[in-house]
């Protein structure tokens, strides 16, 4: 169960019992494409609905499709996170004028695991009362092929779950064709690029075990912080456990968090921007400078795995502060810190962001928060917290200094059905 309140003195307090590691820098290259395919679902009246009664059968502009009771949202990668949130914007300004305009009472709700009555299950194609979902692999099974078991029989169980799973590739990967070789004898740039895609693609192959955890530790755990719907705990009974993945041919799909960040921009650029400092943290580190090794020996991968699969906020909070230092001490260089979501600047703003809980942010209906998003650029997740957390605490003349101001309280997650707001041109 989510704690009724916590002290954030404690998560303020970045003091460790194990000696910081010295370490460079963490160098910031846009290598990566970003990517995903978050399930959601459509509403009628406030009762969730299959897709097939929404969506034609041949899906939507090949941006939405159906997926068992689910819809599945299929934006184009980017290595730039406000691109992916141009993009969906896109996506779901089309699904809006197209399909949910037509239909009065139609919505859809970004909640990570629903219930739905036996009646709709049975009106349902045989297709869609199956989950939508083809097993994943996990790091931690020990057994056989290390596929995830779901135990659950889908034409009984009435409860869905939405995964906001992540797509991680490798655009450097086309330096390493050896016809390129030639071309570029000599070239300094060609000669950094290439290196750096041999290193993301050994990250994505041999080391992709090394790379799931690490997701585990830098996205998965401190997700648990922002996404305290309890729901998640059942969720987790069919899949998106700790450690799930699927091998890619672009690179790796990460398959444990829930849809949670859909319901904004910033969410979506700061699980981004997660994503992409933990492929950074392996992909640069050697020995003399492993930033792997330091993330592994500070923190338990036994409390990892416990906070996800249980959704523990409070162990969670206990495995961030324990890597925390060591995420501070590699982000603060001014050439490269306003490209990490996480950095000295900022992390007071993230803890208070952390204490007032993701219902007190992001109010709004998803579906209006996506069609009215302006260009993402300039009003990500480091803006966010720069501005408009930052006023908050200035507006309530809170004094960070002060560990009185931040003992927060952690109320029951709730998630309403959304209301239609007639102002959508």
């Amino acid at each position: 169960m989510p704690p009724v309140g916590f002290n954030l003195t404690s998560m303020n307090n970045t003091t460790t019992t194990k000696q910081v590691p010295k370490l460079k820098p963490l160098a910031f290259y846009q290598q990566v494409s970003l990517g995903a395919d978050p399930e959601f679902f459509f509403s009628k009246g406030g009762t969730v609905v299959g897709s097939e009664k929404v969506l034609p059968k041949q899906g939507l502009v090949g941006k939405f499709v159906r997926d068992g009771v689910q819809a599945e949202l299929n934006p184009n990668a980017s290595t730039c996170r406000a691109l992916l949130g141009n993009e969906i914007h896109q996506c779901f300004y089309r699904l809006y004028h197209d399909i949910i305009s037509n239909s009065p009472d139609l919505n859809i709700e970004v909640a990570s695991c629903v219930k739905i009555s036996q009646e709709e299950l049975d009106s349902l194609s045989e297709k869609s009362k199956v989950f939508g979902c083809a097993p994943s692999k996990n790091v931690y099974n020990v057994e056989g092929d290390k596929t995830s078991k779901i135990t659950v029989n889908p034409k009984k169980y009435l409860r869905r779950s939405a995964g906001g799973h992540i797509h991680l590739g490798n655009t450097y990967k086309t330096y390493l064709d050896p016809k390129h070789g030639n071309q570029y004898n000599g070239d300094y740039h060609f000669a950094g690029a290439y290196n750096i895609g041999t290193r993301t693609e050994k990250a994505f192959t041999e080391n992709l075990e090394t790379m799931v955890k690490i997701m585990d530790i830098i996205v998965g755990n401190t997700c648990v912080l922002i996404d305290r719907d309890p729901s998640n705990k059942e969720r987790r009974k069919v899949y998106g456990k700790a450690g799930e993945h699927r091998k890619k041919d672009y690179g790796f799909e990460y398959r444990t968090l829930s849809n949670f960040w859909l319901r904004s921009y910033q969410l979506m650029s700061f699980v981004m921007g997660l994503s992409r400092m933990a492929v950074l943290l392996v992909e640069q580190s050697v020995k003399g400078n492993d930033y792997v090794k330091a993330i592994f020996d500070a923190v338990d991968m036994d409390d990892v795995v416990k906070a996800i699969n249980e959704n523990d906020f409070d162990l969670a909070y206990d495995n961030f502060k324990k890597i925390e230092p060591i995420i501070l001490s590699i982000t603060n260089d001014d050439f490269y810190v306003g490209n990490f979501p996480l950095h000295p600047k900022t992390i007071k703003y993230f803890h208070y962001f952390v204490s007032k809980g993701i219902d007190y942010w992001f109010k709004e209906n998803p579906l209006v928060h996506w069609i009215r998003l302006p260009d993402g650029h300039g009003i990500g997740w480091e803006s966010f917290l720069q501005k408009t957390v930052h006023a908050d605490l200035v507006s309530k003349r809170i004094d960070l200094n002060d560990p009185k101001n931040f003992v927060a309280k952690n109320p029951k997650h709730k998630l309403p059905v959304i209301e239609r707001e007639k102002a959508i041109a």
